[in-house]
């Protein structure tokens, strides 16, 4: 009798858990799947930005700037 019991409680929570899985699946595959196939379109197109010869010139010098060049002397 038990395990009949036992049974049932495992075929209620099995019916259960896979209902709230049908659940969410049913409202997410199909954004789930617009939005692979939309990621799969756009990475056909390559955008390159375009960079002009004084936006990199000053990039550079600003890194050049970020930098702390320092000697540590031991405290006696």
């Amino acid at each position: 009798m038990y395990n009949l019991i036992k049974t049932f409680r495992l075929a209620i929570i099995t019916i259960f858990v896979l209902s709230i899985i049908f659940l969410f699946a049913k409202y997410l595959f199909l954004p789930i799947l617009i939005f692979v196939l939309a990621m799969k379109i756009f990475g056909r197109f390559k955008f390159k930005k375009t960079v002009s010869a004084n936006t990199s010139k000053k990039k550079q010098t600003t890194e050049d700037n970020n930098v702390i060049d320092v000697e540590y002397e031991d405290v006696e």
